[in-house]
């Protein structure tokens, strides 16, 4: 019996250790909820929280355990995009499950530390063009192509092109301007652009079609039986056909311009040896291209119906007569009637012929004139400007003389002895004539502006003959002076426009 009495007495005071140990983690349990809740680690479980605490002033400076000096405000970045507004109101109370975490560099700032945006920022800066200058060299082959390209699109009023040239690739837009005026030429006007080392650049350049008055003397079937012998021709030359010169030691022919044919040669006959380039004095270019004569001819075509422009038909053979002061008569030479206008005009006349009309012409002109028949004008004395343009380089008198046929300097017993002046742009579709050339020499034939012909007679032994070319016809033409299919670019000083680029 004495070994039960020790088991229970083991019981007993583990029943009692038990109770006090109960009592004790109770104790504890009730003291840490009581003390606020604070905890000295983190368990696994446990999901941290992090409150915005807003504080007074006066204990601003203050942190938990910690004394710091004072922060320096700073001010984030501001984004012009954004639109601010101001709100006084105080902050609502929020519960401390809707607040999400921020990150540890935001920076709490009063609303009224930013200031508001007052000017409107852009990010577009265009930086300026940049220009180039093409080669003097590269420039006549795109010239040429332009002008090949605007004889073919003439009839266009608007078109595009591309082409490579020299590796690089070119894109061109071409439009055409109808000449407002008889006076004034077709132009097209040409937006080239193209790729060089990775620039994109354009230029303009602007072509006009050249009247046939843009050359001293042009001739489309050159008379084999006639030779250039003493003739001087001041400004460019053109012949469709293989031409013929004659020299010896005392008499050459001379060519002051460029002289071109479409032919691959042309003949001479030559008594002694003469440097060809005391002929061709400004250079001779054979294989040149064709230049088309008109099939027909239509003046009041050429110009718009102007109501201001005088126009006077006559279906009778005429004789017009020039006055200095602007005023002209004319007679029909079948009734013998006469007619005469004293009103000078600034404004083009025009003189049309039809049927099988010849007029016959003679006298100072002032003021821009055209004479017109479809069979034969007649020279019958000296046509001269009465303001002429080497002596008044503004002077406004042009004159024209164009036939479908013939134009003619009429027999010595008409013109007189002694020298013939022509102030005048001349077309002759078929044959330019000097009556009765089996006279003996005394004068010279002076025509100062321009030749077109078909063809043209020999003027020896009659006249020698000088053709001088009227600058003033590179930019204007007798009023409805027809043109060829010919374009030349204007003035282009070679200058291309890199495209602007936008800098961000």
């Amino acid at each position: 019996m004495a070994r039960l009495e020790r088991f229970e007495s083991r019981v007993s005071l583990r029943v009692v250790a038990g109770v006090l140990s109960v009592a004790l983690h109770l104790g504890l349990f009730f003291l840490l909820v009581f003390s606020g809740a604070r905890h000295d680690g983190m368990h696994d479980g446990d999901t941290p929280i992090t409150r915005l605490v807003l504080l007074e002033s006066r204990h601003a400076d203050r942190r938990d355990g910690i004394e710091s000096p004072p922060r320096e405000p700073t001010n984030p970045a501001f984004n012009p995009s954004r639109q601010l507004s101001v709100d006084n109101s105080p902050p609502p109370s929020l519960p401390v499950d809707e607040l999400q975490p921020e990150s540890a560099a935001a920076i709490v700032t009063q609303p009224d530390a930013i200031a508001a945006p007052t000017d409107t920022l852009s990010t577009d800066a265009v930086e300026p063009a940049a220009t180039f200058v093409m080669p003097q060299a590269a420039r006549p082959a795109l010239m040429q192509r332009l002008a090949r390209l605007a004889e073919v699109l003439a009839k266009t009023p608007q078109a595009q092109v591309t082409w490579e040239q020299d590796g690089k690739q070119y894109q061109a837009e071409l439009v055409l301007e109808r000449a407002k005026n008889g006076i004034e030429f077709d132009r097209v006007v040409a937006e080239v652009s193209a790729e060089d080392h990775g620039k994109q650049l354009t230029t303009h350049i602007k072509l006009k079609r050249l009247a046939f008055s843009h050359y001293t003397q042009m001739v489309d079937r050159w008379d084999p039986m006639v030779q250039l012998h003493d003739d001087e021709i001041v400004g460019r030359f053109h012949v469709n056909s293989q031409f013929n010169l004659m020299y010896d030691r005392r008499t050459i022919p001379t060519f002051l311009g460029k002289v071109t044919t479409a032919a691959s040669r042309f003949s001479t006959q030559a008594s002694g040896r003469r440097r060809e380039a005391d002929i061709f004095r400004g250079g001779i270019e054979t294989g040149a291209g064709l230049i088309a004569m008109p099939e027909e001819l239509r003046p009041l075509e050429w110009a718009p119906r102007d109501e201001k422009a005088r126009k006077h038909e006559f279906a009778n053979d005429t004789r017009i007569r020039f006055f200095g002061d602007g005023s002209y008569s004319w007679r029909n030479r079948n009734t013998d009637t006469a007619e005469y206008r004293n009103e000078p005009t600034t404004q083009p006349v025009y003189f049309i012929a039809t049927g099988r009309a010849t007029l016959y012409v003679q006298g100072i002109v002032s003021g821009k004139v055209l004479i017109y028949s479809p069979r034969k004008i007649v020279v019958e004395g000296s046509v001269t400007y009465a303001h002429d343009p080497r002596r008044v380089p503004d002077s406004g008198d042009y004159l024209g003389l164009v036939s479908n046929g013939y134009v003619e300097v009429a027999p010595p017993d008409v013109t007189g002895p002694g020298d013939l002046d022509i102030h005048a742009a001349i077309f002759a579709g078929q044959r330019f004539v000097v009556r009765d050339i089996d006279q003996r020499r005394s004068a010279t034939l002076r025509i100062y502006g321009s030749l077109a012909a078909g063809s043209v007679s020999a003027t020896e032994p009659r006249y020698a003959t000088k053709i001088e070319y009227d600058s003033r016809f590179e930019q204007q033409r007798p009023p409805g002076f027809p043109s060829t299919s010919r374009f030349a670019a204007e003035d282009w000083d070679g200058l291309w426009t890199e495209a602007p680029k936008r800098a961000f």
